[in-house]
């Protein structure tokens, strides 16, 4: 509720122009996440069906699939922009990054619990564009987002239950903080037009000795032996989007593919207490996110939930949830919705 506000109060209603827009809080229409990414700023809504385990389900049952729900309130708060050179070809813009994202077992029926709630902010990233506006090669960004922090939560319910279950670990300590560099090649500034983008990031550890996460004995996590932490300290990702150019009513098709290279994390969730750790150490593994579907464009207006996408949403690699990284060969497909 409070990003919703933050985003209707930082961004007023904001209509299509034939020039690039310039000061204060006006909407920024480049930077933004593309439809793979698998952790957006924008606001989503999913239901999926994924790979089964007695760590995420609180009825306990033995099917290798169940049906979830998850929503992404994620915000783009625009803090200023200007443009300048002959006809605009440079740009820069100041934006304010942030989200929560909620898994919930809503099919549940004793509790419908919370599975993993993860929460993101960071300092106000630049972004600097350079107009180009060729055949092909319409424009190209970067973007440095200095400091970002990520904190991630299990859900009470699930907790509870692993402790009445005897868990070796009742919880992980997933939170770190990077910062993060991406390029862009044509980014899809021209909502309505064809586009090919391509996009690439990296993100490194702020401390790189302290990881990605830790087992804190002193907070009641457990033995903080039972983490196998590998100084890895960087996280890499190549996505690709194709937008058709829009009909005359707004309606265009989408596709949007990503492949990142990412820590898979070194703990046994399914580890009661007295039993020997058989977590190994961590390991890289590359994890694959792709959507299909349709774009709706609302006329004359091009701002915040301007764009409404419903489509397929296919993931395969470990779980992307904070909680749960170290489970690995964890599938997700389903239907996706998408407010941009």
């Amino acid at each position: 509720m409070f990003l919703c506000t933050m985003t209707a109060f930082a961004c007023a209603e904001q209509k299509t122009d034939s020039l690039p827009r310039h000061g204060w809080f006006t909407y920024v229409p480049y930077g933004r996440s593309l439809l793979s990414d698998v952790h957006p700023y924008d606001v989503r809504a999913d239901l999926l069906s994924h790979t089964n385990k007695a760590v995420i389900d609180f009825a306990q049952t033995d099917k290798p699939f169940k049906a979830t729900t998850q929503g992404c309130f994620g915000v783009m708060i625009p803090i200023w922009q200007g443009n300048y050179g002959e006809n605009h070809q440079f740009g820069i813009s100041i934006t304010q990054m942030a989200y929560a994202y909620l898994w919930l077992d809503l099919f549940e029926a004793i509790t419908s619990p919370v599975i993993n709630t993860d929460y993101r902010v960071g300092i106000a990233r630049p972004t600097f564009i350079h107009r180009l506006n060729k055949k092909f090669v319409k424009n190209y960004s970067i973007t440095w987002s200095p400091f970002i922090h990520e904190s991630t939560h299990m859900g009470d319910e699930l907790q509870i239950q692993r402790m009445e279950m005897d868990y070796a670990i009742r919880r992980v300590n997933v939170s770190y903080n990077w910062t993060e560099l991406t390029f862009t090649l044509n980014e899809p500034v021209d909502r309505n037009s064809s586009c090919h983008t391509f996009r690439a990031g990296l993100m490194l550890l702020w401390d790189w000795k302290a990881g990605w996460y830790s087992i804190k004995e002193a907070a009641g996590d457990g033995n903080p032996d039972l983490a196998h932490p590998k100084i890895s300290p960087w996280e890499a990702y190549f996505q690709y989007q194709y937008q058709s150019p829009a009909t005359k009513h707004g309606i265009q098709a989408v596709a949007s593919a990503e492949i990142r290279n990412r820590v898979v994390y070194g703990y046994d969730l399914f580890l009661k207490n007295g039993q020997p750790d058989t977590a190994g150490s961590d390991y890289r593994r590359f994890t694959y996110n792709t959507f299909v579907g349709m774009r709706y464009n609302v006329p004359n207006y091009d701002g915040y939930f301007s764009r409404i996408s419903l489509g397929l949403r296919f993931y395969y690699g470990n779980c992307p949830f904070g909680q749960y990284r170290s489970m690995d060969n964890f599938m997700m497909f389903g239907f996706s919705s998408i407010y941009q």
